[in-house]
Order: C-alpha cells, then sequence, then structure tokens
C-alpha cells in the first residue's frame, strides 16, 4: 500500500479506457495561454476547493519560491470525530516520502567512508539472501535503493501491511531468499519497499545505532526540526497529529488508528516517518541548498545531494504521461523520482498508505520546493493539488486539474469506476470444504489456519491479524475469501493443488484487477503442515 499505488501508470490506463468518453472530454480541458503560480488566497481557495470536492477531511500544503514562502498553513481537521484544526505543524504520515530520508542517511555514511554505494550487501549484511545466489552475490547498496532488484511489484509487502500485524524486520530479512525473482536485476523497474527495509538495517549495522536514532539525531535534530520524527511519535506531540480516514458507504470515518505507538515499525525506513509541513519545507530547502540547513549548518555535501538525484533505473512512461506532463524522461535515482515536465527537471516522491497521502517536490532550476500531505487516500485529490500548485511555476498550458483527475480516477461528479472483476480462476484438484481444514505454512509469510467456524470455512493469518475471512466454494477447488474488514479492498481467489508427494497446496489470486499490488497474493504458497507439526514458525 505504500505506493504505499506506486505502480499508478497500468492502474489509471485501465481507469481511462473504463471512463472513455469522460476522460476524453477531460484531455481536451485547456485554455488558451498558460497560468501565472497561484499566490496567496487564489492558493488557498483552490485547496479548500480540492479538499471539499473530493471530501478530504485535512490536508497542510506549504510552497516555498526564490527564497520566500508562498503557501505554508493547514486545511481542516485531523480527525473527523474529534475535529482539531490542521496547521503548518500538524503531523502527517509520510509514507513512501520517508525514502529520501533514508537515501540521504546512507549518503552521511558515504561521505564518512565507512561504506560505499557500490558495496555488496552481503559484505555487510552477510543473513542477506535473494532467490538467486548470483545475484545474491552481486546485489550492491544502490540496488537497495533503485527497485530494479528483479523482484516484481510490492513484492512480500504484506509483511508490511495492513497494519498492525506481528511481523518484524528479522522476518523481512528471512523472507526475501522465498520471494520469486520474476524480472530481469538491473534491467526491469518494480516498486518494492522490503529492500529500503534492508537498507534501514545496513544503517543500524554501520552507524551502531537503530535505523531510528541515526535519521533522528544526525538528519531531523541536525536540521532543527522540532516536528519531525523517524521512530515513534513522543506522547505530547501526538495531541496535533492527523489520522487516517476512509469512505465507508458514503461517509468519512477514521481508518486504522495512526500507528504512533511506543515501539517502532518494521516499515520505518521504507515509509514509516511522521512529519510536518512545515518541518517538510525546511528538509526541501536544505537539499535545494546543496546539504546546508537554512540556518547556515552543511550536513552533507552537494555532490551527495546530487548523486541522491542521479537517475538510475528507466521508469514506464505511458503516452498519456507523456502528453500530461509535456515531457519524455522519467527515471528513478535515490529515494527520488526525476522526470522532465515541459523542459524543466522536477525532482519528486508520492507517499501512499492506507488513509494517508502525502507529496514533495523540488524544482532546482525554479528554486521552488512543495509539500502536501493529506490525511484520506484521495487520488484525485492529491494529483490535482500537485498539478494545479505545480503546473503554472513550469510555464504549463493551464487547465482544469481537478476536473481531469476527477474523470480519470472517478470523484466529485464522476462516478468511480466498479471494480474490474476477475473470472474465478479453473481448480487444479476436487478438495471438499472438510478437507481443506488445517494448518498452512508459506515460506514468508508464516502460518494460516482454516477452520470450520459456525457453519461458515474461515481463514485467518497467525501473523497479519486483520486478514481474516470466509471462504466460500467457487468451483471445483477454488474458493472465493472475502475479508471480514472491508475497507481493505482486496478479496481473494484461493485455488487447491497437490504437490508431487500428494500434500495439499494453496496459491491465492486477487478478485479484481484494482487490488493494490501490495497484497502480493501471486507470491504466496502455502503447503499443509503435517498433522502433529501444527506448531507457529
Amino acid at each position: 500500500m505504500l505506493e504505499f499505488l506506486q505502480g499508478a501508470d497500468g492502474s489509471r490506463k485501465r481507469l481511462a479506457a473504463a471512463l472513455g468518453v469522460a476522460l476524453a472530454a477531460a484531455l481536451l480541458l485547456s485554455s488558451c495561454g498558460t497560468k501565472a503560480p497561484l499566490e496567496g488566497r487564489e492558493a488557498e481557495a483552490l485547496v479548500e476547493r480540492v479538499l471539499e470536492e473530493e471530501r478530504v477531511p485535512g490536508a497542510a500544503v506549504a510552497i516555498w519560491y526564490q527564497g520566500k514562502p508562498v503557501l505554508q498553513r493547514g486545511f481542516g481537521v485531523t480527525n473527523v470525530d474529534y475535529p482539531h484544526p490542521v496547521d503548518e505543524n500538524t503531523l502527517f504520515k509520510l509514507a513512501s516520502t520517508t525514502k529520501a530520508f533514508t537515501t540521504a542517511a546512507l549518503g552521511l555514511l558515504v561521505e564518512e567512508g565507512r561504506l560505499d554505494w557500490n558495496d555488496r550487501v552481503v559484505d555487510h549484511l552477510p543473513q542477506f539472501r535473494l532467490a538467486d545466489p548470483w545475484i545474491t552475490r552481486e546485489f550492491r547498496i544502490v540496488d537497495l535503493l533503485t527497485h530494479r532488484s528483479g523482484l516484481g511489484p510490492g513484492a512480500g509487502d504484506l509483511m508490511l501491511w495492513p497494519q498492525p500485524n506481528h511481523f518484524t524486520r528479522a522476518d523481512v530479512l528471512a523472507g526475501l531468499q522465498y520471494l520469486p525473482l520474476t524480472l530481469q536485476f538491473r534491467a526491469d523497474y518494480a516498486y518494492d519497499n522490503l529492500l529500503y527495509i534492508v537498507a534501514g538495517e545496513l544503517i543500524a549495522e554501520i552507524s551502531g545505532m537503530s535505523y531510528e536514532d541515526f535519521v533522528q539525531t544526525r538528519l531531523l535534530d541536525a536540521m532543527g526540526l522540532q516536528n519531525c520524527y523517524a521512530g515513534p511519535v513522543p506522547a505530547a506531540a501526538r495531541a496535533n497529529l492527523a489520522d487516517p480516514h476512509r469512505l465507508e458507504a458514503g461517509v468519512l470515518v477514521v481508518d486504522t488508528p495512526n500507528l504512533a505507538g511506543d515501539e517502532p515499525i518494521v516499515l520505518a525506513a521504507a515509509g514509516g516517518m511522521h512529519c510536518s509541513a512545515a518541518d517538510m519545507i525546511t528538509w526541501l530547502r536544505t537539499l535545494l541548498a546543496g546539504g546546508t540547513t537554512p540556518s547556515g549548518k552543511t550536513l552533507f555535501s552537494a555532490e551527495t545531494r546530487d548523486r541522491l538525484w542521479k537517475p538510475v533505473t528507466l521508469m514506464p512512461m505511458s503516452a498519456e504521461r507523456a502528453e500530461r506532463d509535456g515531457g519524455s524522461f522519467y527515471a528513478y535515482a535515490l529515494g527520488w523520482r526525476v522526470q522532465d515536465m515541459h523542459g524543466v527537471r522536477v525532482i519528486h516522491h508520492t507517499g501512499s498508505l492506507s488513509g494517508m497521502y502525502a507529496w514533495a517536490a523540488v524544482v532546482p532550476d525554479k528554486d521552488l520546493a512543495m509539500v502536501v500531505l493529506m490525511n484520506r487516500s484521495a487520488g484525485a485529490a492529491r494529483q490535482a493539488l500537485i498539478y494545479s500548485l505545480l503546473k503554472p511555476y513550469l510555464g504549463a498550458p493551464d487547465r482544469d486539474w481537478l476536473s481531469y483527475f476527477q474523470a480519470l480516477y472517478g470523484g466529485g461528479k464522476a462516478a468511480v469506476p466498479e471494480p474490474d472483476l476477475l473470472p474465478p480462476p479453473d481448480g487444479l484438484v476436487a478438495v471438499s470444504d472438510a478437507a481443506l481444514s488445517g494448518r498452512y505454512r508459506d515460506p514468508w509469510f508464516g502460518d494460516i489456519v482454516i477452520e470450520k467456524n459456525n457453519g461458515q470455512l474461515r481463514w485467518r493469518s497467525e501473523k497479519s491479524p486483520r486478514l481474516v475471512g470466509t471462504l466460500t466454494a467457487a468451483g471445483t477447488g477454488v474458493w472465493a475469501l472475502e475479508w471480514d474488514d472491508r475497507s481493505l479492498n482486496a478479496d481473494a481467489w484461493l485455488v487447491a493443488d497437490r504437490n508431487a508427494s500428494g500434500t495439499l497446496i494453496l496459491t491465492m489470486q486477487a478478485k479484481s484487477r484494482g487490488v493494490d499490488f501490495s497484497y502480493d497474493f501471486p507470491d504466496l504458497r502455502f503447503e499443509r503442515v503435517p498433522t502433529g507439526d501444527q506448531s507457529d514458525l
């Protein structure tokens, strides 16, 4: 879920095909000429319109341009049940915009000579393993950060969410070797989160500090940030903490609680930070200044900053994106995406977690920095804010971006597309409901239990307690798995098979094309645990 929508181009194309005429009309929405950058009340009015139409409870937006703040304030509330005004110091989850802090932390260690970007990962973390021994030996630190590992999109993300769960960082390191390498190493782009967790463990191993402590002391505290946390948010700071939201039957409700507890979380290095819009602007200004903070303190060199922004892995760029962005280049650097937009280099990253969306961007040639933080997963809203606020600085043609993205995603007055349901897969072996009951084990996800309860066949994960649901027969050896927690939007097909020795094997597939790739069901292969070996992993 961290990008927690990172495979967005494919999803957008499918949505565009479904929306047809509505999208085509939106593509034509442009006026003659360009629009000047929004300032003051005009920018505020735009944000208010987007939040109102897209039903986003709260947001914080900040823009810094040529040495001056253009906008830095909060909108709406942190929680619809206990309303507290959002301001520029409100804490939001950063989701995958955290990754840039992780790469900067590694940059500090590189500058100190304690590692090199091209060091082999196994030379620092001997327990690191991927499915291929040669790739394991050749895997470099830069490969952890650039989404070209050979793993499929979101591989292993079920160890991260839905939150809360019982997986550990040790589980992530141990589980990597069981995930299939379905793409070409250093050739194919596929977004991942697990390898950033490995990067966080590398920072801990080299520095002798936890990932959270290193980033907090060497980056956040060194910049003088007052409302930015790499680890657990202190209790005293939680009064101004935004909570995630979702729409349920047309009503805004608080999603899973904002996990700002007292213990570090597994995904910290991939997407676990909390920060305010005001502090994020300080961070981006430090990057624009080549590693020197607004107060004049040098954190790292301009050479290190430039290395973080150097493109490494080409990303897919659809004709739709090329037309919309006025460019032809799109790549991943180290914790950042880099692209040309209307002839200008834009360096940016989104962040996506359940109920929380973020975006951070810098445009060095314009001395421009922008931050958008929101407490609802609303794709049309985030994209409309990004494009409406950024594009005028690039001299782009004027367009009603809110209408455009509402047509693309569904939202506002546009109908939200129905899930593109997939038919049940073909069954492989005949298995009755009674015979299906038992304990099953996947080498990286752990144990599940299937059992009859009040006449229903129930599926539950031992390490991911929100993954509990009901199985309904849908064919020979095929069951529909419907999760109790309907906010997951990730129902699945369960398919039974047997291996050469006759042991029952279970695999899973998503029930619709719209299921987020972080529900990486195809990588699961559950083998029945023999009676007498029913202990937990």
